[in-house]
């Protein structure tokens, strides 16, 4: 029996996804196989039963337990028969060392080793290989599994989000994160995933960043996106706008 925050998962999925123009039943999900992505891709199967969902996977390379990623999008696709579900597996971990790793040493003694923002240039990668995949299948919508109770994460704040969305809009493409503002702790998602039937796996990839969080000022993620979305752009010149 569905719940009260069920009941809002699915339709909040399935009222902003269909606000967008030109949809046609096809999104992509950023997908970790963590559980708000799947709680995203579980409202989505209920909300589009018909639908088509791409699970796409970017691996940095620096991810660990990717199998379980796979594992837990079978799970999702046993869970939803009639669901059109796609794995796929985009691999950026060329462009990570080039707009991450190369600057990393610089990004630890700028800031005194109290600020970690690798993860900013990871996101950015990450949104970008979703646009470019989007593209070339021609669909409009991009979804994400983001949540309230994580926005003190800087790849999460609004000053790189602001970023993040105005790459899509370039691109054409609407970028979504539908379950923002319900997934507002734990116990809701898990409430979430327990009525639609999910299963969550006790191994999720691992980055191995994952361990050094560290906040940031406004500004320091400002600097730091404009200057990783520079960086990006003069390497990767396959997105169109």
């Amino acid at each position: 029996m569905q719940g009260e925050y069920t009941r809002q998962a699915i339709d909040l999925v399935k009222k902003e996804v269909s606000a967008v123009s030109d949809f046609d039943g096809r999104a992509v999900l950023l997908f970790s196989g963590g559980r708000d992505s799947s709680a995203v891709a579980a409202a989505y199967c209920n909300a589009f039963p018909q639908g088509q969902l791409h699970l796409l996977l970017i691996d940095n390379g620096l991810l660990s337990r990717l199998d379980s990623t796979k594992r837990q999008a079978n799970l999702l696709g046993d869970l939803f028969p009639k669901a059109d579900l796609i794995f796929e597996m985009e691999r950026v971990s060329q462009l990570m060392r080039q707009v991450g790793m190369q600057e990393i040493e610089a990004d630890f003694t700028q800031r005194n080793f109290s600020t970690l923002l690798i993860c900013l240039a990871c996101k950015l990668i990450m949104n970008i290989s979703a646009i470019r995949y989007a593209q070339e299948l021609e669909i409009k919508v991009v979804l994400d599994g983001y949540a309230d109770r994580q926005k003190h994460y800087p790849e999460q704040t609004e000053e790189f989000m602001r970023h993040v969305r105005q790459v899509y809009q370039e691109a054409g493409l609407v970028y979504l994160s539908p379950l923002y503002h319900l997934l507002k702790d734990k116990d809701i998602v898990n409430q979430v995933l327990e009525e639609l039937g999910v299963y969550i796996q006790k191994q999720e990839p691992i980055c191995m960043w994952a361990d050094s969080f560290s906040t940031a000022k406004p500004e320091e993620i400002e600097t730091y996106t404009q200057r990783a979305l520079e960086r990006i752009r003069r390497i990767n010149s396959t997105i169109r706008h």
